[in-house]
């Protein structure tokens, strides 16, 4: 259904060699961030902002504050955040907004908006001379996406530092993480090349998945298969598949599975043991089957999201190389006005 700039199906994108460095830089940023937060006269609720891709990457920090943190955190979409207008955005707020580029205007409006009421507001960005860095007083420069998150969870661990608890374990698997994650994608390769062929044809991709992973999900869904390919798909929560969506699988559906560590995978074992017995081919992404070498195992299933989000990146190249259609194109986003 695509009319996308059509390539043929060629090679795949090789692994951009600057994951790991940029992951270190990021990391060094710790203390800087610890400091900011600890500086802050109160934090009384944690907001994380973003739009489109950006919204689905704070999801993981936000499922830190809410199983760990007594802050209570929410997440909005830049424009809802601003429009809403919460009447909990100001003094004692700390609103982390997110965009990669720096540019998407919603969310530069979403910051600026709440640090005029008074809240404390950090930028998350890629380009210090950005709209967004530049319009906040605080923002955290990354140089890739794997540096946004590591941002963003060292914001998360840094509120919980704030309430006194023990993250030193956390920053550990953090500092580990570079190389594994790093090991682990290049492992993945084949079967990301395998999903591509079987998937690639899909009228529609269904993705379920729970708790820690709904971000990278919806990130691959979302803004890998709708925005860049222009394909049918969407992200399933593992429960909500029960109340309505599992109606239309059937032994032609073909699916994928995201299965975390964290504590909600009972909700992806309850949904994979449907599909195997009613729907057609399922093609399971199991956090487990990962070797996080130098990660405790304690740990493993709060670096998964990290290493998922870098895994859909993957999985996108493999598609766009056996389908034949560039990731760049765009049939609408950026080429007028809308």
């Amino acid at each position: 259904m695509t009319d996308g700039t059509y390539l043929g199906p060629g090679p795949v994108a090789e692994i951009p060699g600057d994951i790991v460095p940029s992951m270190r830089h990021a990391l060094d940023q710790w203390e800087a961030i610890a400091d900011h937060i600890d500086a802050l006269p109160a934090i009384d609720r944690v907001f994380l902002v973003g739009a489109g891709g950006s919204l689905f990457g704070v999801q993981a920090a936000q499922f830190v504050l809410d199983t760990s943190a007594q802050t209570p955190a929410v997440s909005f979409n830049s424009d809802e955040f601003f429009y809403r207008a919460p009447a909990s955005v100001k003094p004692g707020a700390l609103v982390i907004v997110l965009s990669g580029t720096g540019e998407t205007p919603e969310t530069v409006q979403a910051g600026r908006w709440a640090q005029e009421r008074g809240a404390a507001v950090v930028g998350v960005t890629l380009k210090a001379e950005g709209p967004l860095a530049q319009a906040l007083d605080t923002a955290f420069v990354a140089q890739t996406g794997q540096g946004t998150q590591l941002l963003l969870q060292l914001l998360a661990l840094a509120v919980l530092r704030r309430e006194d608890a023990d993250v030193s374990a956390r920053l550990a698997a953090l500092r580990a993480l570079p190389e594994a994650l790093l090991a682990d994608v290049t492992a993945f390769e084949p079967r990301a090349a395998e999903l591509a062929q079987e998937m690639k044809d899909a009228a529609v991709t269904p993705l379920l998945t729970s708790g820690s992973l709904t971000g990278p999900a919806q990130t691959f869904t979302s803004c890998y298969l709708e925005e860049m390919q222009w394909m049918h798909a969407v992200t399933i929560n593992a429960d909500e598949f029960f109340q309505g969506p599992f109606e239309v699988f059937d032994k032609e559906t073909k699916s994928i599975v995201f299965l975390p560590e964290d504590t909600t995978r009972p909700m992806g074992e309850r949904a994979l043991a449907f599909l195997e017995g009613y729907s057609g081919p399922t093609f399971v992404i199991d956090s487990r089957d990962f070797a996080l070498d130098g990660i405790a195992a304690e740990q493993r299933a709060y670096v998964a999201p990290l290493v998922y989000a870098t895994l859909v990146s993957r999985l996108a190249a493999h598609w766009a190389a056996a389908r034949g259609f560039a990731l760049e194109g765009r049939r609408y986003m950026w080429q007028f006005a809308y």
